[in-house]
């Protein structure tokens, strides 16, 4: 999406922005639900509201995740402001802010853009439930698992082809898949 100040807005799946294009010269602020990456025209403040939080900024690229119970900015470009509960932090370039649960933490990161970009989803040490969600949202499957399954994964895998993906996070797990039409079983290799 351009703005009309010519700045850019990748917007994830399943997310939503709004704002008023007739009083966007008075100001720049916009409603942000899911996830979104901006490239902000430098220019007077830029506000992305969110239910969570909101992130203010002047001009610099960063990426906000708004969705269930996280909150989650990372900035690529320049400086970015949070506010949340009375809260102001500051999010300098190469740094990640996430609110999870009332807890927030910041740590530096290594990339030059978000990997939804690039139409893949990275996992570092997560729980294996959580990538099985992210599964489900970019193939709009069900995947169906024993959920005492307590696995950790690290990895990637891509948005444009299933079988592909399915493999990446299954393999190096020692699981199986069973994929039918819009649900996927997943199980345990050695006990099936």
């Amino acid at each position: 999406i351009t703005l009309p100040d010519n700045s850019i807005v990748n917007l994830n799946q399943f997310s939503q922005l709004e704002y008023n294009s007739s009083k966007w010269d008075e100001a720049r602020t916009l409603n942000l639900s899911g996830e979104a990456y901006f490239d902000v025209e430098k220019g007077k403040r830029f506000d992305v509201k969110t239910d969570q939080g909101t992130v203010s900024v002047l001009g610099t690229e960063f990426n906000v995740v708004s969705r269930d119970s996280i909150f989650k900015v990372t900035c690529y470009e320049g400086l970015v402001s949070v506010n949340y509960d009375n809260t102001e932090i500051k999010v300098p370039a190469g740094t990640e802010f996430v609110l999870k649960a009332g807890k927030s933490t910041k740590t530096d990161i290594v990339i030059a853009e978000p990997y939804w970009i690039k139409n893949m989803s990275v996992f570092d040490n997560v729980i294996i439930t959580d990538v099985f969600s992210e599964l489900e949202k970019q193939y709009n499957i069900k995947v169906i698992y024993n959920s005492d399954i307590k696995l950790y994964f690290n990895g990637a895998f891509e948005h444009n082809n299933l079988e592909n993906a399915l493999k990446s996070v299954t393999q190096p797990l020692n699981l199986t898949f069973k994929l039918s039409e819009k649900e996927v079983i997943i199980r345990n290799a050695n006990k099936d």
